[in-house]
């Protein structure tokens, strides 16, 4: 009897032994990753003439800018945020002349509630002469009529940056040259600007 009580006891004491105490570290607090994608607001311009010369228009001469497209981006709630901007266009020219060239620049820049900031900028040129030394185009033939001398072409460009200071900016893509020489006229169409961000969010 005393051995069996003794095995009873012994039992109970093991039941009510206490665990092991374990070390666990604290969980890293999970962090969240968010994707901010807005698209502008195009405008595109109207046709330019520039046939009276080999510069018109041009930086020299006054040209006044001209804005393509803009888009807004609020990065407030992110921390330390990549930023993308994406601008695409089709630029159509008519030339009158077997020998032409023309030149068009455009301005990147951003306004984050103070004066604008410049943060690059971007040339389309095409240009053909059929005079040894002059100028070429290295992909174009020459034109063989008025009615087969009007192109039209892409023109895109991408921008990126990483943003340590998150806020609430306007991008804006502007026309701020225009240089060419017999060109009837030239048109700015099919733009589109969009800003992709992404960051850790904020909390």
């Amino acid at each position: 009897m005393n051995k069996g009580k003794e095995k009873c006891c012994y039992e109970e004491e093991m039941g009510y032994e206490p665990e092991e105490m374990e070390c666990k570290p604290h969980p890293m607090p999970h962090k969240e990753t968010e994707t901010i994608l807005n698209c502008g607001h195009a405008v595109g311009s109207p046709p330019l003439s520039c046939v009276f010369g080999p510069v018109l228009n041009g930086g020299s001469y006054g040209f006044q800018p001209i804005v393509e497209a803009s888009v807004v981006l609020d990065t407030t709630k992110l921390v330390d945020p990549t930023v993308k901007i994406d601008f695409s266009s089709l630029i159509s020219f008519k030339s009158c002349d077997e020998n032409y060239f023309l030149q068009l620049k455009f301005r990147l820049s951003k306004i984050c509630g103070g004066a604008p900031i410049s943060l690059g900028t971007w040339t389309f040129e095409k240009s053909y002469s059929e005079y040894n030394g002059g100028m070429q185009a290295a992909s174009s033939p020459s034109p063989q009529s008025n009615e087969s001398a009007q192109e039209t072409e892409s023109f895109c460009f991408s921008w990126c940056e990483c943003d340590d200071c998150p806020g609430c900016c306007r991008y804006m893509v502007e026309l701020i040259d225009q240089q060419c020489y017999n060109i009837d006229f030239v048109v700015v169409s099919n733009v589109s600007l969009t800003a992709l961000a992404v960051g850790e969010k904020k909390y």
